[in-house]
């Protein structure tokens, strides 16, 4: 059971890290921060469109996390997860994007994972949905923003409801 839900945590992870190529598609500037929100939201997309590929793609050969585990070992954890359930619905709600430096951005982002739609945070309660915060360190490496370091905790529904 506890490898399920590290199992599901980074799917949420590498979902949120698809976002980060689409930006890159756009002929007008964006700033780095619409570009990570577009990267996070893409990414929620992917995920839910079982697109293992393109989650691949957003994590770079430098990550790293909490438990020791790479690109590699987190690209296994999310081929089983999503092989395992036959349909991945993701509410993600994004609390924060920092850009410490130019090339670096950090984000706080709440996602719900359920095996229906979520239209909205108020549904939270009445679900079964596994809750979870993520803090996402992102990279940019190229034109390309991708996942260095991710970090994880068990959220409750009373925060996707906060501003």
């Amino acid at each position: 059971m506890a490898g399920m839900n590290r199992l599901r945590l980074l799917i949420g992870i590498l979902g949120l890290v698809v976002a980060m190529l689409l930006p890159g598609c756009r002929g007008e500037p964006t700033s780095p921060e619409a570009e990570v929100r577009a990267l996070i939201n893409s990414a929620v997309a992917a995920a839910e469109q079982k697109n293992i590929g393109m989650l691949k793609n957003l994590i770079s050969k430098k990550y790293t996390d909490e438990q020791g585990q790479n690109k590699q070992a987190v690209e296994g954890l999310l081929r089983l997860h999503l092989l395992r359930n036959e349909t991945v619905h993701l509410y993600a709600h994004i609390q924060s994007i920092t850009l410490p430096q130019p090339e670096r951005a950090q984000a706080t982002i709440l996602v719900a994972m359920a095996g229906v739609p979520i239209a909205s945070a108020q549904e939270l309660p009445t679900l079964r949905a596994d809750l979870h915060r993520f803090d996402l360190n992102f990279a940019r490496e190229g034109k390309t923003w991708r996942v260095q370091q991710a970090a994880w905790r068990r959220a409750e529904p009373g925060e996707f409801l906060s501003p």
